[in-house]
């Protein structure tokens, strides 16, 4: 589900923000950015990160604005950028390149930079961990919102689906026995008297007990009232739901497969598509 979260925290040093965006996804896929290259991090706070939130593209953005008022984390180390530079003189002398040194060579290297203190890195990993609580909770927040309502609009259009099962049953009622005589008036204009009456019966029985979809409605029925119970209870059922939804279209499909109704014909079409929105939705749901 989509969502949005975010968590700042401040020490004495700097200020640490994270920023979590997340779209609707199957898995749980962590994208990470940040302003100051604390690669090390990234790891935990993705396990952080999946650990909370279980499903959906996040977008992670970590962010460090140093105080002005206390000293830079990040010093310019005067001795390394002139020997980089000198470097890159020699490169360009030695390759034939006529371009000048630019700005953006030199930053692209992080070795010009005096490296922060342990006690900093350490200080800096503090803060951006409790920012991404904030964050997580403040984007939980914000998902819990949107699932509630998820969750009332696929109860309404299960709901749907169980209306037109009845409706199928109720049209269905007399079917079998409609077949069977449609059936065995065909046949006896055909055999005219070539085949003895009982066995023609009992080959006509087996015949219309396949038309008859009186099963495939009592499944649909009994899929139906375990998906609103799994959609009430509080830990992950995504992947229950979507089985069950597949099973729901499966047995739509023998229905629309068996029956030489019209009318319940035009009631699968619409049946499905309440199931197969309702499988989208649930992709969403953990």
């Amino acid at each position: 589900m989509t969502g949005f979260g975010r968590g700042e925290a401040m020490g004495e040093k700097c200020v640490v923000s994270v920023e979590l965006r997340s779209v609707n996804n199957r898995y749980c896929d962590v994208i990470m950015r940040n302003n100051k290259g604390y690669m090390a991090w990234d790891e935990e706070i993705k396990k952080q990160i999946q650990k909370r939130l279980k499903r959906g593209k996040i977008f992670c953005n970590l962010h460090i604005e140093e105080s002005k008022s206390n000293g830079d984390l990040s010093k310019l180390d005067s001795e390394a950028v002139k020997n980089y530079a000198t470097l890159l003189g020699e490169i360009k002398k030695h390759a034939g390149i006529e371009e000048p040194i630019k700005l953006s060579h030199l930053l692209g290297n992080n070795n010009i930079f005096v490296q922060p203190s342990k006690d900093d890195i350490e200080e800096l990993k503090k803060l951006a961990f409790e920012a991404l609580e904030v964050a997580i909770t403040e984007l939980t927040g914000m998902r819990n919102g949107e699932g509630e309502k998820l969750s009332s609009d696929i109860v309404e259009r299960v709901s749907d689906v169980q209306k037109r099962v009845d409706e199928i049953g109720q049209l269905s009622e007399n079917n079998s026995s409609k077949q069977f005589e449609k059936l065995k008036q065909r046949v006896d204009e055909l055999l005219r008297e070539r085949i003895e009456p009982g066995k023609l019966d009992y080959e006509l029985a087996v015949l219309s007990d396949k038309l008859d979809i009186t099963e495939e409605c009592v499944r649909l029925k009994s899929h139906i009232k375990q998906f609103l119970t799994y959609i009430e209870i509080d830990e992950p059922v995504g992947k229950r739901l979507d089985f069950l939804l597949q099973e729901m279209n499966r047995e739509s499909n023998t229905i629309a497969s068996k029956s030489n109704e019209n009318g319940i014909a035009h009631i699968v079409v619409e049946m499905k598509n309440q199931i197969e929105s309702m499988r989208e939705q649930v992709q969403n749901v953990i």
